[in-house]
């Protein structure tokens, strides 16, 4: 394809793109790093999901917890199935005695660090896709500028027509997997809930 039909579709696809991604950053918290449709909530706190004990500064006391780990892998394994986990934490909670509250509590405390740490690191990844995309779009539309400015048939263009089109498939292609990493934070909320229902149920 010559430089003169590739000047208008490059143009064409840039603009689409560019006026398609700052609503979602809009309506997502006003935060031009992010992208998804899904309100920006870059953290959680524990009173949002745990209606028990307060958790804060019990994160690392499931070390001191006989017995608890196993059932602390058991709850963060992704590859666990939900109702195995849920019957760990049943069998776990029936071992308990009068430290039941405290120790269910320190189960919690450990999942909601692990999982709400996670959260922010998918958060960190999505922020990093979102700027790189921009930074993209930015090198893409400055190519077009320079492209403009150049005879349409010179060899010059045509590289510079090449590098464009390339540069825009980089974008298109990253672009396919923003659904999925928009959809990790909102997996890890949904986890932690059924987490903390599994546990909670078992409280005195």
């Amino acid at each position: 394809m010559s430089p003169r039909l590739t000047l208008p579709l490059l143009g064409l696809t840039c603009l689409t793109w560019a006026l398609a991604a700052p609503p979602a950053a809009t309506a997502a918290g006003r935060d031009p790093d992010w992208p998804c449709v899904q309100i920006l909530v870059p953290t959680l706190s524990p009173g949002q999901i745990w209606a028990g004990d307060p958790v804060e500064g019990k994160e690392g006391a499931w070390r001191d917890v006989p017995g608890l780990e196993p059932v602390l892998k058991q709850a963060l394994d992704r590859s666990a199935d939900e109702d195995r986990t849920e019957a760990a934490i049943g069998r776990f909670a029936d071992t308990l005695g009068v430290q039941r509250n405290e120790v269910l509590t320190v189960l919690f405390a450990a999942v909601f660090d692990t999982l709400n740490r996670e959260r922010g690191e998918a958060i960190a990844a999505i922020q990093r896709y979102a700027r790189q995309q921009h930074a993209l779009l930015d090198r893409i539309d400055e190519g077009l500028t320079r492209l403009r400015e150049l005879p349409q048939t010179s060899p010059e263009a045509e590289a510079l027509a090449a590098d464009i089109a390339w540069q825009r498939r980089i974008l298109d292609e990253r672009r396919r997997y923003q659904s999925a990493m928009c959809d990790q934070p909102v997996r890890l909320e949904q986890r932690l809930g059924r987490i903390a229902r599994a546990i909670a149920a078992h409280l005195d």
